[in-house]
């Protein structure tokens, strides 16, 4: 009886470890990319700042618009009194594309605005201020968004 309890625990614990283990594997590998699709970044990867900066403005008056929420996929900011923003993501050191939404998120306070998207790539990125280490640097690009009254 003894010899049965044995081989039964024995055999238990063998598929119990596969299980671990396979579990293990699995959370690695979905530890591979975030929710918008990019890789996470590790500690002691390569890494570069991608910004993208520019001016948002009234499309039938050529006025900075206040208040309006910029989102380059974690980075969240809002335009200042001016219009202007700054969103920016660090990543691994290649070409990249990122969306850059708009959304006029006050109501009626700064008027009224559609929200807008684009596209800001980095095609053959140069890379400025990186070190020795693992810091590439950073690029920036610039874009300008007229956004349309609702009404």
């Amino acid at each position: 009886m003894k010899k049965l309890r044995i081989s039964l625990s024995r055999r238990s614990n063998t598929v119990i470890r596969f299980l671990i283990s396979l579990l293990g594997v699995g959370a690695a590998s979905s530890l591979t990319g975030c929710m918008y699709g990019s890789p996470a970044v590790e500690y002691g990867t390569p890494f570069a700042t991608f910004k993208v900066n520019g001016i948002v403005q009234s499309e039938q008056t050529s006025e900075g618009i206040p208040g309006i929420r910029v989102i380059m996929e974690a980075d969240t900011t809002y335009t200042d009194v001016s219009g202007h923003y700054l969103v920016q993501q660090q990543r691994f050191p290649e070409e990249r594309v990122f969306t850059v939404e708009f959304d006029d998120v006050d109501g009626e306070m700064n008027g009224s605005f559609i929200s807008a998207d684009t596209i800001a790539e980095f095609i053959d990125p140069e890379f400025t201020g990186g070190t020795d280490g693992w810091n590439s640097g950073e690029t920036e690009k610039e874009i300008n968004v007229k956004l349309k009254d609702k009404k």
